[in-house]
């Protein structure tokens, strides 16, 4: 424990800031140096939300806790609910929530519309999935408050927010909080559908 909160400090910490303050220099100044920004302005917002997605991705796969989860869903389901695939959606939907927090910031979307929908859609799928899936999905929300997350997320949002002058950097984890819901439920409706479509299934 001792040295993963070193690693944690010294490392992920750290990163998030250099995130914050160099990622926005994708499509402006550089806030320190003044340096003219690294490419056009549509490329270099196209690749923030890119590297959003990326880095809510790659930190919801390092989640210890969802590893934990992976493995303990995946006893429990005898193996249907493979540990792989419940890490992939999990973190399929966790970058998809920092992109759309991303743009949020970037281009003064509304925070409650957004998270409004994203709630109906998730309590859409809830209503046809099995009680052991929706169970799961919104569970899953809980990796966004991980160790590994929120350092990143939270130090790109801030960083962003103060680059282009939005009034507030809020949304970005509320979002990655819904993402999973959605992305678990969504993938295994999906899986379900599947399975009934096989030969010899009804």
């Amino acid at each position: 424990m001792m040295v993963f909160n070193l690693g944690l400090t010294a490392g992920l910490v750290e990163l998030g800031d250099q995130a914050g303050n160099n990622v926005p220099w994708a499509f402006s100044s550089h806030r320190t140096t003044g340096a003219p920004p690294l490419y056009p302005k549509f490329l270099g917002l196209a690749m923030t939300l890119l590297f959003a997605f990326c880095i809510g991705y790659g930190a919801t796969v390092a989640e210890p806790a969802l590893n934990a989860m992976g493995i303990t869903v995946e006893n429990l389901t005898d193996g249907a609910f493979k540990k792989r695939l419940l890490i992939h959606a999990v973190a399929l939907g966790v970058g998809t929530g920092a992109a759309l927090g991303v743009a949020k910031i970037l281009f003064g979307l509304p925070l409650a519309k957004i998270i409004v929908g994203a709630y109906v859609l998730a309590l859409g799928l809830t209503w046809f999935a099995r009680e052991e899936l929706v169970n799961l999905a919104w569970d899953s929300a809980g990796v966004t408050t991980g160790p590994v997350t929120v350092p990143l997320l939270l130090a790109l949002g801030v960083g962003l927010a103060e680059t282009v002058g939005a009034a507030e950097g809020f949304g970005v984890l509320a979002l990655c909080s819904v993402g999973p819901i959605v992305s678990v439920l969504a993938f295994g409706l999906w899986l379900e559908a599947g399975a009934r479509a096989r030969p010899g299934r009804r």
